[in-house]
C-alpha cells in the first residue's frame, strides 16, 4: 500500500484558505473557500462550517470531496487532496473548535468580534476529510508528485 506524501505537511499547517469542492444534486461542481485544520499525524483535514450549507447538504448525499490549498504568490506551492468526507452531527455554535481556528487565521484579537458575528452564531458541523489521492507541487524545488492510496 502506498503511503501518504509528507513533503507538504508544514505548508498545509499554515493559515491558508482551502477551496473545497463537492457535487451538487444536478451533478455540477460546487466549490467554496473555507478554513481548515490539517492533521499531519493521520493526514486528515477538518473543517467547521454551517450545518445548513450547500457543501454539507452535498456531502451528506455524496461524500466525494476535493480540497485545493495553494500559494497565491511565487514560488508557487500547492496540494490537491481527493477523498471522502464524514459530516458530524450538529455541534451547536461549536466555539470550542471554532475559536482555535479564528486564532490560527486571524489572531487572538479577532476572536470576540468574530464569535459575535454571523459565522459565530451559526449551527455548525465538522467535516473530516480522509484523502485517498494526493497531488502536490512546489516550484521553489521544483517538485511535483501524485499518489493514490489503496
Amino acid at each position: 500500500m502506498a503511503e501518504r506524501p509528507t513533503d507538504m505537511d508544514d505548508f498545509l499547517t499554515q493559515p491558508m484558505m482551502a477551496r473545497v469542492a463537492s457535487t451538487n444534486k444536478n451533478g455540477t461542481p460546487h466549490c467554496v473557500p473555507l478554513w481548515y485544520k490539517f492533521n499531519p499525524g493521520d493526514g486528515t483535514f477538518e473543517i467547521s462550517t454551517g450545518a445548513e450549507s450547500l457543501t454539507v447538504k452535498n456531502l451528506k448525499r455524496n461524500p466525494a470531496i476535493s480540497i485545493v490549498v495553494d500559494d497565491q504568490k511565487p514560488p508557487y506551492k500547492g496540494v490537491t487532496a481527493e477523498g471522502t468526507a464524514e459530516v458530524s452531527e450538529p455541534k451547536g455554535k461549536d466555539h470550542e473548535y471554532f475559536t482555535p481556528s479564528i486564532v490560527h487565521y486571524l489572531g487572538q484579537g479577532a476572536v470576540e468580534g468574530y464569535l459575535k458575528g454571523v459565522p459565530g452564531q451559526k449551527e455548525r458541523v465538522r467535516i473530516t476529510v480522509q484523502p485517498k489521492r494526493w497531488k502536490f507541487w512546489d516550484t521553489s524545488v521544483p517538485k511535483m508528485g501524485s499518489i493514490k492510496l489503496d
